[in-house]
């Protein structure tokens, strides 16, 4: 009896105990839960089956991002001040001598327009740097003002580019609608979409170089970058508007950039000028990750991150095409080694010539490190960083010329520099590129140097193209030194880009944090799918 009693007694409390551990892990779970529901925030769309989530600080908790921004802007150090105050100057002289216009024209600091009807291209291309930045009195001030207007001059009769508005307008309205949460950004955005979908005409389907928003005509065989630059837009509008009839030439288009990277330029390097009908190239069409090349290339990376790297086939061509680029494309500088990336031309020579445009790369290539590529792509990137600022270091006004120019071997004949500037090509538009690898390269790698490489750059805008009256100036001879003025606008891309990655540049990396955020090539913000 008392065996059995002893038998019932362990039963009883092993029960007990068993009873205890449930419980104890029950409160555990609710603790859990609820972490994460204080963690993990919704971060766009409210349709349901699209609710993405991305992990925020303990200071997100409760708060908007109007209001966390906003937050934020009561402490800035010192160069965010300097770039914000630059951002200000830039957005006050635009709306005081442009109004609403596309541009602001030097130097006679007046509205320009780029197609045959103003479509307010810096308002838009500069929303989401206004939230960032804090100054959300210019970002109502602009919001009001294309809620009531801007539907009516974007569809007028008259034909744009596909390329430049998809990444500027449309990009714009959705990273606005992003941040800000305002619907009607994305009502805009998809009016806008199904607009451009009439593009999708030339051969094969791909988009034309300009279409007709109201009559919804099209025409223009596209080089590389406007076929393969539209993607990171069009998915999202698909995401955000739960729709996915805008994910249809998404989806073509890939196949068609992977059919040709199969079946005939096995190193992913396609030419820019393609027969898109027979799938070859264009006479004397060349190789490029610059103009008319360059975001394909980017696009390739970001698809993959945005899909939240489920699309391996993005990645693999990606993975490729920067093999290739490592062999065929980059060239060293002598007697310094300076690393570029050249054109490689019809010929099969590489051209020792570096565009500023080419200068995203290195961003790129430490973006997709930072993602799990190869060591050997951040090695690269900091070579290529390197040259970039050297054409801002070594020129005259400290600003770098659109294109630079390098001596490869030796040449008891040549009185040229190590770099040079050819005189047609001496002149500085405010581009983005260098900026934007430095704020990379120093959120992978934590180097103070990109930041002090940021504030020299930063200070050669404000001595060499600020105009006091309002706004910032392109500019001419800059690599011999006296630069003037070069007739033309102050480009949407100056407020849209190149000030948004200087100020990220000295901003805290949680800040649109590089593993939550896909920036497009004009430097729109999108959240990646979790």
């Amino acid at each position: 009896m008392k065996h059995v009693l002893g038998i019932a007694t362990k039963r009883g409390a092993r029960q007990k105990l068993l009873w205890s551990m449930v419980a104890a892990m029950a409160v555990l779970s609710l603790v859990l839960l609820t972490y994460a529901h204080l963690i993990y925030l919704p971060a766009m769309t409210e349709r349901r089956g699209y609710r993405q989530f991305f992990r925020a600080r303990r200071d997100r908790v409760d708060m908007s991002l109007r209001e966390l921004y906003k937050k934020r802007s009561q402490s800035f150090n010192e160069d965010q001040q300097k770039v914000v105050n630059m951002t200000r100057h830039a957005w006050r002289g635009y709306r005081k001598f442009a109004g609403w216009s596309d541009y602001l024209s030097m130097p006679k600091l007046e509205g320009g327009t780029v197609y045959g009807h103003d479509m307010a291209l810096t308002a838009v291309d500069s929303l989401d740097t206004l939230f960032i930045m804090g100054l959300h009195e210019e970002f109502d001030e602009a919001s009001t003002w294309i809620k009531t207007n801007l539907s009516d001059i974007m569809f007028q009769k008259s034909t744009v580019s596909f390329f430049e508005i998809t990444i500027r307008s449309l990009g714009g309205l959705l990273s606005a609608y992003y941040l800000s949460e305002e619907k009607y950004f994305l009502s805009l955005a998809d009016s806008l979409g199904r607009a451009l979908q009439k593009g999708f005409t030339c051969e094969d389907s791909v988009p034309c170089q300009a279409v007709d928003l109201e009559d919804q005509y099209s025409y223009g065989e596209p080089q590389l970058s406007e076929a393969g630059s539209f993607q990171l837009e069009f998915a999202y509008l698909a995401r955000a508007t739960d729709d996915e009839s805008f994910l249809l030439p998404v989806n073509h288009v890939n196949s068609i950039m992977a059919n040709l990277v199969e079946t005939r330029y096995s190193n992913g390097l396609i030419p820019v000028d393609m027969d898109w009908k027979s799938l070859k190239p264009q006479p004397g069409s060349v190789v490029s990750v610059g103009a008319l090349g360059d975001s394909h290339y980017e696009y390739l990376l970001k698809q993959w991150l945005l899909s939240g790297k489920h699309d391996n086939k993005l990645r693999d061509m990606y993975v490729t095409a920067v093999a290739a680029i490592e062999v065929e494309l980059v060239g060293y500088s002598y007697p310094s080694n300076f690393a570029f990336i050249g054109k490689l031309l019809a010929t099969g020579e590489l051209e020792p010539a570096m565009e500023h445009l080419t200068c995203f790369v290195p961003g790129m290539l430490a973006l997709g490190y930072y993602h799990g590529m190869p060591t050997s792509h951040l090695e690269l990137a900091k070579e290529l960083t390197e040259t970039c600022v050297q054409m801002y270091l070594q020129s005259a006004s400290q600003l770098a010329p659109d294109i630079t120019q390098f001596i490869t071997q030796v040449d008891p004949n040549d009185i040229e520099e190590e770099l040079f500037a050819l005189p047609q090509q001496d002149y500085n538009l405010l581009r983005p590129e260098t900026v934007e690898s430095l704020m990379i390269l120093y959120r992978v790698t934590g180097d103070e140097i990109y930041r002090e490489y940021g504030r020299i750059i930063m200070n050669a805008f404000e001595k060499q193209s600020k105009v006091e009256a309002g706004g910032y100036r392109s500019t001419l001879n800059v690599w011999y030194g006296q630069p003037k003025t070069k007739s033309g606008p102050m480009e949407s891309f100056f407020i849209a880009e190149t000030l948004k990655y200087l100020f990220l540049l000295f901003s805290d990396e949680d800040i649109l944090s590089l593993d939550e955020i896909v920036f497009n090539t004009e430097a729109h913000p999108f959240p990646m799918w979790r």
